[in-house]
C-alpha cells in the first residue's frame, strides 16, 4: 500500500464522554501499566507495551518542546495538564486532555508517573493545533529551544503561563487525586 493510500485510511479515533484513559510509567517512562480503555483506543493487547517507552504512542505532529516541558515539570513533583495528539498502533491519531501526576512512595519519593487522559474539548484541540504546527516547524529548521522561545513568546502576547493557558481551554478540568477520579466514575454511571 502506498503513502498515499495509507494516509485516506488514517482517521481519529474519539473517545466517548465518559471514558477515561489512564497508564503509568516507572520514572523512565516506560509504561508499567495502562487500562482497557487506553488500551482500547491505542490498539495495544495483552502484556506487549509492558516496559516500552510510553512515547510509543506519540503522534510525529507532536512538538518534543511541550514534552520537554511535561518532563521539566513531572520530574519536580508537580502535576501537569496538557492537550496532546497521540498515534495509536494502527496510525490512527486521537487528541486527549491529559492530566500527568507523580506518584510517590510512603517516604515521599517519586516511583512512578500517572497519566489520566479523556477526549479532549474540541475548541481546545482548534486552539492548539495550529500552535504545534508553527512549534514543528521552528522545532525541524532552528531546534528545540527556539520551539520553546516561539511557545513563550505566543504565552506571554496571550498573558498566560502555560498552566494557565491550559487552565483557560480545559476549564481546569483536571482531576485533583485518585478520589475525585472515583467519584467521576460513581457519578456519571
Amino acid at each position: 500500500m502506498s503513502k498515499k493510500e495509507q494516509q485516506f485510511k488514517v482517521k481519529e479515533v474519539r473517545c466517548r464522554r465518559k471514558e477515561i484513559m489512564i497508564s503509568r510509567t516507572d520514572l523512565k517512562g516506560n509504561i508499567i501499566y495502562y487500562n482497557p480503555v487506553f488500551a482500547n483506543v491505542n490498539g495495544f493487547k495483552g502484556a506487549s507495551v509492558i516496559h516500552k517507552p510510553h512515547n510509543i504512542v506519540r503522534h510525529p505532529e507532536m512538538p518534543k518542546a511541550i514534552f520537554q516541558i511535561i518532563w521539566s515539570i513531572i520530574e519536580q513533583g508537580l502535576p501537569i495538564q496538557a492537550i496532546i495528539k497521540n498515534r495509536t498502533k494502527e496510525g490512527h491519531y486521537y487528541w486527549t486532555l491529559i492530566n500527568w501526576k507523580v506518584q510517590k512512595n510512603r517516604d515521599y519519593q517519586p516511583i512512578s508517573y500517572i497519566a489520566y487522559g479523556r477526549q479532549a474539548p474540541e475548541h481546545a484541540i482548534k486552539a492548539m493545533e495550529p500552535i504545534y504546527k508553527m512549534m514543528i516547524e521552528i522545532e525541524k529548521e532552528h531546534g528545540i529551544d527556539a520551539s520553546l522561545d516561539y511557545l513563550h513568546a505566543f504565552l506571554s502576547e496571550e498573558g498566560f503561563t502555560y498552566k494557565e493557558y491550559m487552565e483557560k481551554l480545559t476549564k481546569n478540568r483536571e482531576f485533583l487525586c485518585l478520589c475525585d477520579l472515583i467519584k467521576h466514575f460513581i457519578i456519571h454511571k
